[in-house]
């Protein structure tokens, strides 16, 4: 009898996922916020301002992003649709989506277009630049894909899943490789594991992210040794193009908790320049 329960359960999970994502509830991904970063930052770059700054990335509705420049700048549309199809082309955005240009001071749409074009259609003022104005983009984007996917690929998930559960033997639990099993490298009493992205300290197993992992693989490789902010967001971040926030120092803070465990290592902050990790 319980297995039945599970399938009700399980395909009434998928029908409100499916009607989630079509009514535009779904959490914006991360990557998205970041590719808007980098779409206004190479664009800034393409206006040839290395200066001014991208203001903070908003969500105005359901897929609809907005990005905001400090300053006035000599737009080209030329760029603007390069930019942006580069991000489609590297799967970072869906292949629909409009685009469009409005002016700051009174909202008007200087320029817009929609992607994918129709066979035959023009792209609209390409060639032709926008004057020195206040600007700001806004990027809205209709991935249909997603709701279909999640219509008419998570039920049978979900079905196998509680054939699983109720079919299948329970797997015995999995055993973490053991050093001599896996590379890792030591950090005074504990063991770093950065391609398992997971950290042993006094025996207890403790997991990282990914950016979590490349920030130790760095200083692992400098223990007492100052490690500047700059080499960080370089090595860390430098493929996103700009680094978001205080994210750095929001790493910083995670990696020093998961070290807590054992107080004879600690990373300490260097001020003006970087941090230390120190293992005694």
């Amino acid at each position: 009898m319980l297995k039945y329960v599970y399938i009700l359960l399980a395909c009434g999970v998928a029908s409100l996922s499916a009607f989630t994502v079509a009514d535009g509830f779904a959490t914006p991904d991360t990557q998205q916020i970041i590719s808007m970063r980098r779409i206004g930052h190479k664009l800034l770059l393409a206006s040839k301002d290395s200066t001014s700054r991208v203001l903070p990335v908003r969500q105005v509705g359901a897929g609809k992003f907005e990005i905001r420049l400090e300053k006035p700048v000599a737009l080209n549309p030329d760029a603007l649709v390069d930019i942006i199809t580069k991000e489609e082309k590297a799967g970072l955005l869906p292949p629909r989506y409009t685009v469009a240009v409005h002016s700051s001071a009174d909202d008007s749409i200087y320029y817009a277009y929609s992607a994918p074009l129709q066979e035959g259609e023009l792209q609209p003022c390409v060639g032709r630049l926008l004057p020195r104005a206040h600007y700001y983009i806004t990027v809205s984007l209709n991935d249909d894909t997603n709701v279909a996917w999640l219509s008419a690929g998570m039920v049978p998930v979900f079905f196998f899943l509680g054939w699983r559960a109720f079919y299948k033997k329970k797997a015995p639990d999995a055993v973490m490789p053991t050093p001599a099993a896996t590379r890792n490298i030591r950090i005074g009493s504990a063991a770093f594991y950065p391609e398992l992205q997971k950290l042993e300290i006094q025996q207890e197993y403790i997991s990282l992210t990914g950016k979590e992992t490349q920030v130790l693989r760095i200083f692992a490789q400098c223990i007492n040794e100052e490690v500047p902010r700059e080499r960080l967001q370089k090595e860390v971040w430098e493929d996103e193009g700009v680094i978001v926030g205080r994210s750095l120092d929001m790493f910083i803070s995670k990696l020093r908790k998961k070290l807590s465990p054992d107080p004879n290592i600690q990373i300490v902050s260097i001020h003006g320049k970087g941090y230390k990790l120190i293992v005694e």
